[in-house]
């Protein structure tokens, strides 16, 4: 579980914290950092996947199809651009739970972009957990690009087995090189536990006419535009927990009384999701509205079998929703995570969204912003914008949101010089 991400001159931010919990809300007007808080999360998932520095960022091919799109912008995109001059390094650092041992654990990466036609390269780079006085791995780069290996230490102990390449993560490196115990026991163990928490990331941008499309047998994971909605479905009615599941939310969240589903086999062998109701209409999903289809992505990807820890992040959520039916939404979304080794992490502009949300789930709203006269992007924690929990308290939080309160108290009470070019 991911509890804490810090970005320092990273595409707009200059030096940011976003705090995490089992659903954490991000709000903030248009091109105030949201979709750069994507970027931070799937570059440390490109990571946990053993992809080069080049490949996370450019993107990954093989066999001629496209595995991994890169990082909006590319490496020279990521570097915080200043009013004065572009940073040096960008870094991303992760505070998060192992999910078997419970012990907390901090992850540090930065990166130095090199020169245009050079390949990209660490600078530094070190695991810590908690509880363990030294530092599990740490690797260094003393000559900033023109390295092509790194300098690392295990739990203080310099490495006297074979050179660690600077244009891949450590991390990944100790992995591979586990496999043939070439690394320390300890330094696998928690390499590994650390990455699999980052595997499974799912970044949802829902396409309708995706989800129409019929699947094939057995799978189990929605894609991220919602490819395989109909055989996920089907593997989740495999239980009567999952269908009940699946029903009892549908039914809820939109006016449809749907009461079971129905799978046919074209042709191909893929399978397509018919949706069957209390008197017996039938809607096939090719049939479906934007919004039903929406709602069942939702569910689905929720309920999914056979994951343990993932961290789901929906751009926008509340997008193709009626209003009514938002309260519902939040509610499952926080039952979700509350019962599962689950995260959400989503955007909205919609301000009864934040209304909704538990005293729990509203510990971990954020505001991303931008001040006029600064370059930079900032988050803050929503109830730490100075009296925000006072007034919060007196007053319907959505009102405080719509009316801009919330940008004009960080924009009031910033006691930050301008623009700290210097420290770039």
């Amino acid at each position: 579980m991911l509890k804490k991400l810090h970005l320092k001159n990273f595409k707009g931010f200059k030096d940011a914290d976003l705090d995490l919990g089992n659903f954490s809300l991000l709000v903030g007007t248009n091109a105030s950092g949201k979709s750069n808080v994507i970027d931070a999360l799937r570059f440390i998932h490109g990571i946990s996947r053993g992809y080069y520095i080049a490949e996370i960022t450019g993107g990954k091919y093989q066999a001629g199809a496209l595995q991994w799109r890169g990082i909006r912008g590319g490496i020279q995109g990521l570097l915080f651009k200043g009013k004065n001059r572009t940073a040096d390094n960008f870094s991303i650092k992760v505070a998060g739970k192992l999910l078997a041992s419970q012990r907390e654990y901090e992850y540090y990466i930065e990166v130095n972009p090199s020169e245009p036609g050079e390949a990209p390269r660490i600078f530094y780079e070190y695991l810590t957990v908690d509880g363990i006085e030294k530092p599990i791995f740490q690797a260094k780069n003393r000559q900033l690009d023109k390295a092509e290996q790194l300098e690392v230490s295990f739990q203080g102990e310099e490495n006297k087995g074979l050179g660690y390449r600077s244009d891949i993560p450590v991390i990944s490196q100790i992995i591979n090189r586990g496999l043939n115990s070439l690394v320390p026991k300890q330094a696998l163990q928690y390499a590994n536990g650390v990455t699999i928490g980052w595997q499974f990331m799912q970044f949802m941008d829902l396409e309708p006419d995706l989800m129409r499309q019929p699947s094939s047998p057995g799978q189990q994971l929605l894609g991220d535009h919602g490819e395989n909605l109909s055989s996920v479905i089907q593997e989740l009615c495999k239980t009567q927990q999952g269908k009940e599941n699946l029903v009892s939310w549908i039914q809820e969240l939109t006016p449809m009384d749907v009461r079971d589903f129905k799978f046919s086999i074209d042709l191909n062998g893929k399978i397509l999701l018919t949706l069957i109701e209390k008197e017996g209409k039938e809607t096939l999903a090719y049939s479906a509205s934007d919004g039903t289809l929406r709602f069942l992505a939702i569910i689905t990807s929720l309920f999914s079998v056979g994951y343990t820890e993932r961290l789901y992040f929906w751009d926008e959520i509340d997008t193709g929703i009626h209003p009514t039916r938002l309260h519902l939404l939040i509610q499952l979304i926080e039952y979700v995570t509350a019962e599962n080794d689950i995260q959400v992490v989503a955007t909205t502009h919609s301000p009864q969204l934040l209304n909704l949300l538990s005293p729990e789930s509203l510990e971990h709203a954020s505001l991303t912003y931008r001040l006029p006269d600064r370059p930079d992007a900032q988050i803050k924690r929503i109830l730490d914008i100075p009296d925000a929990r006072r007034l919060i308290e007196e007053q319907d939080i959505a009102t405080l949101h719509e009316s801009g309160w919330l940008e004009d108290a960080v924009y009031f009470t910033d006691d930050e010089p301008a623009a700290e070019e210097a420290s770039v």
